[in-house]
């Protein structure tokens, strides 16, 4: 019997998990119950999401075409009673076995659910379920049917997120303030579990925290969990914390958590001889495993929703690390949702054009383009919404609901339009051309690169300040201000001459007056500029001062933001909460992407890694050793000040070293001395 997988209307799948998760976040609310005389109430209460949360389509229709040689039997298995299996004109109930003799059939699976999604099992040989079935689609083209490997049991549950899960039992346990305070050593997520608790207590406080001092202030931390026990136990939600603090508590009883993750092997590897950098690289690696969910997440503990932005550098990172794609694949379906589009991803502009480009980098580092097929309507569908919201110039302009986000800095951005969206903007632009030329949509391909080079042209007529040897934040406003964000796109995107290139490194990138970058969101960018550039030691400083900051203040993952100057619980707070911060922020894993791309130096040359460069340059490193994952194949490289070692499982290769090129032949290791 062939392998059967489940099989549903194509993102329904991404469409209902981004449902749950997006409307799961809870933050601690504090208030008076006026019904009680307990006096104050600290419980958990619900925090919607600001943008609209689209659900899965209702009822679907697939089908397959197929002529068979010799007899089989066929079976429908369905999460809804309402599915039927229909057979060239005649109509089968579910679980009923279907007899086909050798000619030509055509099978159609149609159902109907309500309150989650229609999916379907089919067994047998020639119509046995996946990708091969069709959609009956009634708004676009038929497109393959929707499908994922981990769902291809007929006893699975495709509305059910298939987790895995390991026991994690406290490092130590203390008694302090009237309570008891567990430590589990690290930051991590799961489900609290207590058992054997005084059957008498049927009700608990838990106070979660990613610090000592989060959990055990309990009216100011960010989530409580409000145990109700049965027979004296009790199984909490899936929440982040490192630290549980239960008030009121003696400690006699059993408390562990059911660690809740993706079983994603790490294909990439890094060891060098700095002990600060290699714990920098398996910090990164532990935070990015963590956010790496049914999407990326943004942070494990305050928002656990998926940020188009944050999740931009993620795919960078995850290409770096694993061999893993299906996350990739399911994130940017869940941040487009259905049409129509009525504002931007995450209401936020930059977002958008992140996704856009996310679809041509996602390509060129698989070489799949049936996924580029897949999204391409929703891909033009956006590329309208953003046309109709341009100014008559064709730049872009504030408009009423859009947030302008860029990274949480100080912008001249309040009135008119800000450079760095412009460039973001350039860029999602050529991603578009170069989609839509390899699917010979040549008329879109043909505006969108009209398009790019237009709004080249006047980015650098409106925005290059002569006498500042950069580009503006506004030409507008008239107050001339210059951030890093707009001229470290510049340097990256190569939207300038390379004369005006080396004024912004001049003037902005070495310029200590220059506002510094303070989160390792626009650090990603800054630093793969600086590698760009060759500075190298700009780079492995920051390693050692910033990421390297947090590690020597006890962090176990990377923060959403640092800033060396603070001290304490001033560390914490964020959004005007005392422990708003996120400690656990996937976009502070680049570490992994920039020692990969710069230090290892492999670096795709053309779609899939059909050609590649490893370029690799020692930094302030003494030696190295380490792996990429490439497509079908992974490249191991190992240097120090004598010679460098390289190894493909893949051909295709070239060692550039030396200002010289070498072959690489597969599976064949190659030694270059570099004295």
């Amino acid at each position: 019997m062939k392998q059967s997988k489940w099989i549903w209307y194509p993102g329904d799948f991404e469409l209902y998990h981004s449902m749950l998760l997006h409307n799961r976040r809870r933050v601690l609310g504090v208030y008076n119950n006026l019904n009680s005389d307990k006096g104050t109430e600290i419980a958990s209460t619900y925090y919607y999401p600001m943008w609209r949360v689209d659900g899965p389509r209702r009822n679907c229709t697939l089908y397959k075409k197929a002529k068979i040689e010799k007899a089989e039997t066929v079976e429908l298995i369905s999460n809804t009673d309402t599915a039927t299996l229909w057979i060239n004109g005649k109509y089968h109930k579910t679980g009923v076995k279907v007899e086909l003799l050798p000619g030509e059939y055509e099978i159609k699976l149609k159902g109907f659910k309500d309150g989650g999604f229609p999916c379907f099992y089919v067994k047998g040989e020639t119509f046995a379920s996946d990708e091969t079935w069709r959609v009956l689609d009634f708004d676009k083209k038929d497109m393959s049917a929707g499908c994922n490997n981990a769902y291809n049991n007929p006893d699975d549950n495709p509305e059910i997120f298939n987790f895995s899960y390991k026991r994690m039992d406290p490092v130590s346990k203390i008694s302090t303030q009237g309570g008891v305070l567990y430590d589990f050593g690290r930051e991590t997520f799961g489900k609290l579990v207590l058992k054997n608790v005084n059957p008498e207590i049927k009700e608990l406080l838990i106070s979660l925290g990613e610090t000592e001092e989060e959990a055990t202030d309990i009216y100011e931390t960010t989530l409580v969990l409000n145990a109700t026990l049965e027979n004296g136990e009790f199984t909490g939600e899936s929440s982040a914390l490192r630290y549980a603090y239960i008030p009121s508590f003696d400690g006699n009883a059993e408390l562990y958590l059911d660690y809740e993750y993706l079983d994603i092997k790490d294909t990439a590897e890094f060891k060098c001889d700095i002990p600060l950098i290699n714990k920098i690289w398996d910090t990164c690696v532990y935070t990015l495993h963590l956010n790496m969910r049914e999407g990326f997440f943004d942070g494990i503990k305050r928002d656990r929703w998926v940020w188009s932005g944050d999740a931009y550098q993620s795919y960078f990172v995850n290409y770096y690390l694993t061999k893993d794609t299906d996350t990739v694949r399911r994130t940017i379906r869940m941040l487009r949702g259905t049409n129509p589009m009525t504002t931007h991803i995450n209401t936020i502009t930059d977002y958008t054009f992140y996704w856009i480009c996310s679809i041509w980098d996602y390509y060129f580092f698989t070489g799949d383009k049936q996924f580029v097929t897949d999204m391409y309507p929703d891909m033009l569908s956006t590329l309208e919404f953003i046309e109709g919201r341009l100014a008559d110039d064709g730049m872009y302009t504030t408009r009423n609901g859009d947030w302008v986000f860029i990274d949480w800095s100080t912008f001249d951005k309040k009135e008119g339009p800000i450079c760095a969206e412009q460039m973001l903007l350039c860029h999602a632009y050529t991603a578009m051309a170069k989609c839509a030329s390899l699917l010979s949509d040549e008329k879109t391909a043909n505006h969108c690169n009209d398009k790019a080079n237009y709004m080249r042209s006047k980015i650098n007529e409106l925005y290059w300040d002569e006498e500042k040897g950069a580009f503006v934040d506004d030409y507008t406003s008239g107050r001339r201000n210059v951030t890093r964000h707009a001229n470290i796109f510049a340097l990256l995107f190569d939207l300038t001459s390379k004369e005006r290139q080396e004024s912004i490194i001049k003037n902005v990138i070495y310029n200590k007056d220059i506002t510094p970058i303070t989160t390792p969101y626009f650090e990603f960018y800054e630093l793969d500029a600086m590698c760009k550039i060759g500075d190298f030691k700009y780079v492995t400083d920051m390693l050692h001062s910033y990421w390297g900051g947090m590690i020597n203040l006890g962090a176990t993952t990377i923060w959403e933001e640092f800033d060396p100057t603070m001290n304490g619980t001033e560390h914490y707070a964020m959004y005007g909460e005392k422990y708003g911060k996120s400690l656990c922020h996937a976009w502070g894993a680049s570490p992994i992407y920039l020692l990969g791309k710069y230090a290892l130096g492999v670096r795709p040359t053309s779609v899939g890694y059909a050609t590649f460069d490893i370029c690799p340059d020692l930094m302030c490193f003494k030696y190295f050793e380490g792996k990429v994952p490439v497509l079908d194949g992974e490249v191991s490289v190992k240097m120090d000040k004598s010679s460098v070692t390289v190894c493909s499982s893949k051909d295709g290769g070239t060692l550039v070293i030396n200002g010289k090129n070498y072959k690489i032949t597969k599976n064949i290791p190659l030694t270059v001395s570099i004295k």
